[in-house]
């Protein structure tokens, strides 16, 4: 390929392009080449570093298709990735990355979505990932009240896959949400999710409570991610590689904050004492990508 196997100069030129010039340069690759810049990348690469190369210069819409379809084919942890997406894209974005799904599997998302997942964690993820919420700062605070004491019914009731819930969670946007998660807070005397923690290792309610967690504040949900990943026996490569990767060019510097605070050690330094190679020197760029 054009550059041969130079993996610095692979970091270089690619860990530091946003989305646009990612783009800009595997047109140009082609047209100069005649080849797909990613399945050269592809032969010429390997393990983590290769994944965490790929995964960077797909289109983001691309990458979360390729991502979600990957995550329905899983045996675990699947749902965790499919609710990722879906709770914290714009609803723009997930509609962009629905449309990938379409053109590069010729099926809907919803569809491998319903097919893969059973019971309570379908009736959830569907209309998750089939959501176009309203993304301004309106809200009602009226509906914010008489919906945090529905809420509060069904979690009383242990109704956590009631469609009411569901409803709720799957459909108000964010700023509703907020506020409507915020006066169940005043009113009641709990957050919803220290409510929802009546079984702590039923799987259901984990995922109920990560989704809560991801659209209310996804930089808490992926500093946990992150420091499960590399803080577990054996580092998490997967999870690792994904958050960094999606989330690099959108709020890293909040999750870096985040994990700073949590863990009182930086992000990069707690990477690079976990990783190794030219998979750690491509993570590093990425974390600092933002960075000027």
């Amino acid at each position: 390929m054009g550059w041969g196997t130079n993996e610095a100069l692979i970091i270089e030129i690619l860990a530091h392009r946003n989305a646009a010039q990612r783009k800009l340069i595997r047109e140009t690759y082609a047209a100069t080449y005649g080849e797909d810049l990613l399945k050269d990348l592809d032969k010429e690469l390997s393990s983590d570093f290769e994944r965490a190369v790929l995964l960077w210069t797909l289109d983001p819409s691309e990458r979360d298709s390729f991502l979600a379809n990957e995550a329905t084919k899983k045996l675990t942890a699947s749902n965790w990735v499919i609710m990722e997406i879906a709770c914290t894209r714009s609803s723009y974005d997930l509609f962009k990355v629905r449309q990938a799904y379409h053109a590069r599997y010729k099926k809907s998302l919803e569809e491998d979505v319903a097919y893969h997942t059973k019971g309570d964690f379908r009736k959830l993820l569907v209309p998750l990932v089939s959501a176009f919420r309203y993304e301004g700062d309106d809200l009602n605070m009226t509906l914010a009240k008489s919906e945090a004491k529905i809420l509060h019914e069904k979690i009383s009731d242990k109704a956590y896959s009631d469609e009411e819930l569901i409803r709720i969670l799957t459909t108000r946007s964010k700023t509703q949400l907020n506020a409507t998660l915020n006066h169940y807070n005043n009113h009641f005397g709990n957050a919803v999710n220290k409510d929802l923690k009546t079984d702590p290792e039923d799987e259901y309610l984990k995922l109920l409570r990560a989704t809560i967690k991801c659209l209310t504040c996804p930089e808490k949900y992926f500093e946990k991610v992150l420091r499960l990943a590399i803080n577990r026996l054996g580092t998490d490569e997967g999870a690792l590689t994904r958050v960094v990767a999606t989330r690099a060019e959108v709020d890293m510097h909040r999750i870096k904050e985040e994990y700073q605070r949590r863990n009182s050690v930086p992000l990069d330094r707690a990477v690079a004492g976990d990783t190794s190679g030219d998979y750690e020197k491509m993570l590093l760029a990425l974390i600092g990508h933002g960075d000027a």
